[in-house]
């Protein structure tokens, strides 16, 4: 699955190059690779209670895209929020909000980072990871 996952990664910088996306690039990303089970890409403080993959800002909708702006995979089914940082950190350190509001259990994938430094592939990684679920299911994923 981590071949699969580093296979999606590439295609997806391939694509749209090194730098950062923004929503309507993840937004067209997410339809073009998921098609209506894409639910969209978020600020945290926006983010709905539906189930199906989004991406998520970890800034709220009054601060986004600052420099700090990072995005996350959430993959949400009717009662958990599985949750991918390509930094590997806690879902509740990252987004706070959606930790605090949330009646869902949250699962976080691995701890382990895909991402260091000041690298701005963030939506690339989270869209990679969003794929590896729909392909081979949110258990391996979850080892990403």
């Amino acid at each position: 699955m981590t071949e699969l996952f580093k296979r999606h990664k590439k295609t997806f910088i391939r694509q749209l190059g090194k730098g950062a996306l923004d929503d309507s690039q993840l937004d067209a990303l997410g339809k073009e690779m998921l098609g209506k089970k894409y639910i969209g890409t978020f600020a945290q403080d926006e983010m709905p209670n539906r189930s199906g993959y989004m991406i998520v800002n970890v800034d709220t909708s009054k601060k986004i895209n600052t420099d700090k702006a990072h995005w996350v995979a959430i993959y949400q089914t009717p009662k958990t929020l599985y949750v991918y940082d390509s930094f590997g950190r806690l879902t509740q350190n990252v987004l706070k909000l959606i930790s605090k509001k949330t009646k869902k259990k949250i699962v976080d994938s691995k701890h382990d980072p895909e991402q260091y430094g000041f690298t701005e592939i963030c939506g690339h990684l989270a869209m990679a990871w969003i794929c590896v679920v729909r392909d081979l299911g949110i258990r391996k994923a979850l080892t990403i």
